[in-house]
């Protein structure tokens, strides 16, 4: 029973709906779409003048801020430059010393064996044998490799021999 009451109701309802309703259905959304597009004509209308003016007031800044950007960018990009010539300066400078501290330290090994090992030791070395280790004793102190090579006592196989040996 409570089923037939309801849709008794319902019934009741749509007739008295569509027999009030000044309009139809298509009527009535074709109107609220009407409504709606109005409302946002009038509302661009009256929004376009705000938004002209914000990009006439925001425009310039944007500009001057893009400028600055681009010089600052500018000014990194220089500077950046400029920092590497000087890196690569310095790199070349380290490797120039790093070439001079090896040679030092190839010549001191080489002015150490020279100048400190005994006679025993310097026949320990290949293609040294006794009669040069005496020549090389004879001779010390010794300032430099040059000066080793300047009195021609010695071979060159047997300064080359001295050099791996150092």
């Amino acid at each position: 029973m409570m089923k037939w009451t309801f849709f008794a109701g319902l019934g009741v309802g749509a007739a008295v709906g569509m027999l009030v309703a000044p309009k139809s259905g298509s009527e009535l959304r074709g109107d609220m779409q009407d409504l709606a597009r109005d409302s946002y004509e009038r509302g661009r209308e009256k929004l376009q003048p705000v938004l002209d003016e914000a990009r006439h007031r925001v425009e310039p800044a944007l500009n001057d801020l893009r400028d600055r950007v681009e010089g600052m960018a500018d000014d990194v990009r220089e500077r950046a430059g400029a920092l590497a010539g000087h890196a690569s300066e310095l790199g070349n400078q380290i490797a120039d010393k790093a070439s001079g501290l090896k040679e030092q330290v190839v010549n001191r090994g080489l002015l150490a064996i020279l100048n400190d090992w005994p006679h025993e030791r310097l026949i320990e070395i290949d293609g040294i044998g006794p009669v040069l280790a005496t020549k090389i004793i004879r001779h010390r102190p010794y300032e430099s490799e040059q000066a080793l090579l300047d009195l021609k006592e010695l071979p060159p196989s047997a300064i080359e021999c001295l050099r791996k040996a150092a």
